[in-house]
């Protein structure tokens, strides 16, 4: 079993509480954000038809894609109410104050 490697991508404190933000990495855009204490990545593209989801409209734990109006739990990644389709999920974590995804 091969352990994924984690680059850093911004300093806690530039990541909005109860918010998101979007990253590059590796010429992917990555979603990152925090709800309460949780700390959640997933690729910055709906499943349904690739829309960039940080143009979305939050409200909660809860993100609408922008453009065909999915939503999205941000927590779980999965669609609401149709939990059968899903975001794309990145290993993250917090080192000190800097935040690290995989690649």
């Amino acid at each position: 079993m091969t352990i994924p490697d984690f680059v850093p991508v911004l300093r806690l404190e530039e990541l909005p509480h109860d918010g998101f933000k979007a990253v590059e990495v590796e010429g992917r855009s990555i979603l990152v954000g925090r709800i309460g204490n949780q700390l959640f990545a997933w690729l910055d593209r709906c499943p349904h038809a690739g829309a960039p989801l940080r143009i979305g409209k939050r409200c909660g734990e809860e993100l609408t894609c922008a453009w065909h109006g999915w939503t999205f739990n941000l927590l779980t990644g999965s669609a609401v109410p149709d939990p059968a389709f899903h975001l794309t999920s990145i290993p993250v974590k917090i080192d000190g104050s800097q935040v690290f995804v995989s690649v």
